[in-house]
């Protein structure tokens, strides 16, 4: 009687498609994820979600939207897009490995004839069925895995490649894909079985499997997509599904900073975060992660890494559940991110105060609508309530919610006004240990008003870790410099401060324009 062979462990990577935007970029993948050299027994084994080749998903879904319209020019697109595929095939198969070319070649050309099929039923009809529509989305990430499964044979790798649809469903939850995980796991376990390298059995099997992100299944078997991110909420899923030691996301930015380094030149690089906090921070406009992408690995702790694929030797950013406890200024207040384009609206009125119901019926009108509230402010004294939408909605929302509170407004006089405030953007700082630190909220409202930045409406829950204000939108990038100044500046040893005493004539000038540039 033989011993089973021990349990794996698994590190779980996910390449997006600007990660595998070019031919030479398939090529790295070996040395972007570390795989080991492919004579060697790591027990370790590597799953690769992969997106779809940049700008093929969004020409699948422009034919889509050019069939509908009966407009011929999809016919073209459709050519262009095989000769893209084409293109990255010839490059890397056709030179070393021509039986894998020709192979793949099959496949490309079976996948494009069913596409100009779906989109002739399209042109017909002049409509398209949500599930015809991900199913023709999901195209890219079917060649993409695929190319990137015969790169590395090509390479020597023992490597097998995923269609995702075999093992995840998700059927259609009121805020996105609802992962049916008992059901998943169980296929997921079935296919590693019965294709990875983990027992006698399985000698000379694969090691390495390449994953379609992006795609899945419904309940009843038809192909569906986890939408925007969704290549993200792959690698996490198949993370938790695989109970993977760490999942590493391979992006073009070299981790999480303090502030967006694009506005804020003296933005600090974080080695690790929290799951909080970069929960925080993506919420608010750090184009990190997804809040929904991180739930799975959140549930089952488990790190997730955000490193730079141009990059890789440079250290990045580790997300997980637990960061250093550390009571400097510097590193209580972890980050600041902004939310552009937001109008604020403020329902305002003496009658308000006590009377139960006016906040359900508030939010039940916006739900009407479909408008989501980004952020909401109110007094104890319950005399107005201020929320902030998205601005493209406001004027919409602001209309319903006159003609929701019509009565009260016209005829009970509950409600005094309902006031419309455009062009707005919403600035918050984040950090785990921000509660129970006395001055900091002090602080960063203190950082504003020395640059003349009126605040519109402040918010803070009870946690303590997110501090969040109202700001005209022209106002933000000058905004976030200066509450980044005010926390990360007194501990830079590169940052100079200069006084000037006595000023003259000359000084006084210079102060004068210092005032007018409002960068005193």
């Amino acid at each position: 009687m033989t011993s089973a062979a021990p349990l794996r462990s698994w590190h779980v990577h996910k390449l997006g498609g600007t990660s595998l935007g070019t031919p030479d970029c398939y090529v790295r993948v070996k040395d972007v994820v570390s795989l080991p050299p492919p004579s060697s027994s790591s027990p370790a084994s590597v799953a690769i979600v992969v997106s779809a080749m940049a700008g093929i998903t969004d020409s699948l879904l422009k034919c889509i939207s050019l069939a509908k319209q009966q407009d011929e020019t999809y016919k073209q697109l459709v050519e262009t897009i095989r000769s893209k595929v084409h293109s990255f095939r010839q490059t890397l198969l056709d030179p070393t490995a021509r039986e894998l070319s020709k192979t793949y070649e099959q496949v490309i050309d079976r996948d494009i004839q069913a596409v100009h099929d779906i989109l002739k039923a399209v042109w017909l009809t002049r409509c398209c069925s949500l599930e015809m529509e991900e199913l023709v989305a999901g195209y890219g990430e079917l060649w993409s895995a695929q190319l990137a499964q015969n790169v590395l044979l090509t390479q020597g790798h023992n490597v097998c490649w995923l269609d995702a649809r075999q093992v995840l469903f998700v059927s259609r939850g009121e805020v996105g894909p609802l992962v049916d995980w008992e059901r998943s796991r169980n296929a997921a376990l079935k296919w590693v079985e019965e294709n990875m390298d983990q027992n006698e059995k399985g000698s000379g099997r694969c090691s390495v499997v390449v994953v379609t992100g992006f795609i899945a299944s419904t309940p009843e078997g038809l192909a569906t997509t986890l939408k925007r991110n969704g290549s993200d909420y792959s690698a996490a899923i198949f993370a938790a599904l695989l109970k993977a030691e760490q999942v590493t996301i391979w992006k073009e930015v070299d981790g999480v900073y303090t502030a967006d380094p694009r506005k804020v030149k003296d933005a600090v690089h974080l080695s690790e975060i929290s799951y909080a906090e970069a929960m925080e921070l993506a919420y608010f406009g750090a184009k990190i992660l997804h809040p929904h992408t991180m739930a799975p690995a959140i549930e089952h702790q488990i790190p997730i890494m955000l490193k730079n694929v141009f990059h890789p030797e440079r250290p990045g950013t580790v997300i997980k559940a637990h960061v250093q406890d550390v009571r400097t200024e510097m590193q209580v207040v972890r980050g600041f991110s902004s939310v552009p384009n937001v109008a604020l609206i403020n329902v305002e009125g003496t009658g308000m105060m006590g009377v139960p119901g006016i906040a359900s019926k508030l939010f039940g009108s916006l739900k009407e609508i479909a408008v989501s509230v980004v952020l909401i402010s109110q007094a104890s004294s319950e005399h107005s309530i201020c929320l902030a939408v998205p601005d493209d909605q406001g004027q919409r929302a602001c209309e319903h919610i006159r003609k929701t509170f019509f009565m009260e407004i016209n005829h009970y006089r509950y409600i005094q006004k309902v006031d419309l405030i455009p062009q707005c953007s919403i600035l918050a700082a984040v950090g785990d240990q921000m509660a129970h630190t006395p001055g900091l909220a002090a602080k960063f409202m203190s950082a504003l008003g020395n640059r003349d930045i009126n605040v519109r409406a402040i918010a803070q829950g009870s946690s303590e870790r997110n501090i969040s204000v109202v700001i005209s939108e022209p106002d933000t990038t000058r905004a976030l410099q200066a509450v980044h100044s005010a926390f990360f500046r007194p501990y830079d040893p590169l940052v100079l401060s200069v006084g000037v005493i006595g000023p003259g004539l000359v000084g006084s000038t210079l102060l004068a324009q210092l005032r007018r540039a409002k960068m005193i």
